[in-house]
């Protein structure tokens, strides 16, 4: 990963120095001490790096003291000017240049709580759909369509499969005459028609969603006799999210009112 910060040097506050010459230009209080603070950013200050100041002439701009030079070299100044920096740090910051530094320290938490909240919404959400969508399979009616996958002749495709009617622990449903590449785009399956005269004759006889074991929750096996009359399970497909564990922005079980 790659992360990308930059130190930023920010100027708090300054004052004149009253009485000092500029060596440079040997003009009389134009020298200004100036306070600053310093912190690594990364789009927001994350952390703060303390205070610097640095001496300015205003009128010809020469630097007395540089920014990064420290005052245990105040030997360099004369006395006015190195108390000038020591009383300049003395400076009662305001409260939000006291948390600016700091900033990712306050911002992270609130920022984890949002998402917190966030994650627990939509958990909720996924549970509730999810017990909706075991209701309505655990206990189909005639008239449900399911937006699923079907496999036949070794492709999956996204189909609407209706359910005509059941009989104990078989379903007799039939699909649509349409077909879509799989898809988990609502225009996708739009282009379904889910009108009586869109589903094709043949029907399917199909193992009731009750009757099969939690591994194979929502899927459709049609069961077909072997040659020595022994039945056996072919799968033809699964209803669509039926365990709610995608985030799709439609409904894959409907169920008239």
């Amino acid at each position: 990963m790659i992360f990308i910060y930059q130190i930023v040097t920010k100027p708090l506050t300054s004052r004149p120095i009253a009485d000092e010459i500029c060596p440079s230009c040997n003009e009389k209080n134009s020298l200004e001490v100036i306070l600053y603070m310093r912190y690594i950013a990364m789009g927001i200050p994350i952390f703060g790096m303390g205070r610097k100041t640095s001496v300015v002439c205003r009128n010809c701009g020469n630097v007395i003291k540089k920014i990064d030079t420290s005052i245990f070299t105040k030997r360099k100044y004369s006395d006015n000017v190195a108390a000038a920096i020591k009383n300049i740090r003395n400076h009662k910051r305001t409260l939000w240049q006291l948390l600016y530094p700091w900033s990712l320290c306050f911002v992270l938490p609130v920022l984890i709580l949002i998402f917190m909240g966030i994650a627990s919404i939509n958990k909720k959400r996924t549970n509730n759909k999810a017990k909706e969508y075991s209701e309505l399979l655990m206990h189909p009616k005639s008239g449900d369509i399911y937006k699923s996958t079907w496999s036949e002749n070794g492709m999956s495709e996204g189909v609407l499969i209706k359910l005509l009617r059941t009989n104990g622990d078989t379903m007799f449903v039939v699909k649509s005459k349409t077909k879509i590449p799989m898809s988990f785009a609502k225009e996708e399956w739009d282009k379904l028609s889910s009108d009586d005269g869109a589903f094709e004759t043949k029907e399917y006889k199909v193992q009731k969603f009750s009757a099969l074991k939690e591994a194979n929750y929502a899927d459709f096996f049609q069961y077909n006799k072997d040659a020595n009359n022994k039945e056996y399970p072919i799968y033809l497909g699964q209803v669509l999210n039926s365990k709610c564990e995608m985030d799709l922005d439609f409904e894959t079980i409907e169920r008239k009112k």
